[in-house]
């Protein structure tokens, strides 16, 4: 299973990258150099991530044998905590559970679908 870690967790960082820059240019009503900085960013951190995050996820999965629906909850669940904690790591909210940004949502959960899509179901799918 974790000879698909390394093509799901690009797949899903680039997905996420693109998703971020594009809601980031939509936001500002501009196109430029700052997007693809943005872009850059937003991979490198997701690429790390999904890196790490993907590896944790395939081992549960492995080791409590989950069936695609559970895997697919699990990746569902996990990702959206992790999206949450990190917005609150980077950008210290103070408000609680107001400040979160429902934008996220629209870049984590289809990247958790394509985690999952990339790993467990192409893995499921082969066998």
């Amino acid at each position: 299973m974790f000879r698909r870690l390394w093509p799901a967790a690009v797949a899903t960082a680039a997905f996420a990258a693109l998703a971020h820059a594009a809601l980031v240019a939509v936001a500002a009503r501009s196109f430029g150099l700052e997007l693809a900085y943005i872009a850059v960013l937003s991979f490198v951190v997701a690429l790390v991530v999904a890196l790490i995050g993907g590896a944790v996820l395939l081992a549960i999965v492995g080791v409590l044998r989950l069936g695609l629906t559970s895997s697919l909850l699990l990746f569902l669940i996990a990702i959206q905590a992790v999206a949450i904690w990190l917005e609150f790591y980077f950008f210290e909210l103070q408000n609680g559970w107001a400040d979160i940004s429902w934008q996220y949502g629209l870049i984590s959960v289809p990247a958790s679908l394509v985690a999952w899509h990339q790993s467990v179901f192409y893995i499921h799918k082969r066998a």
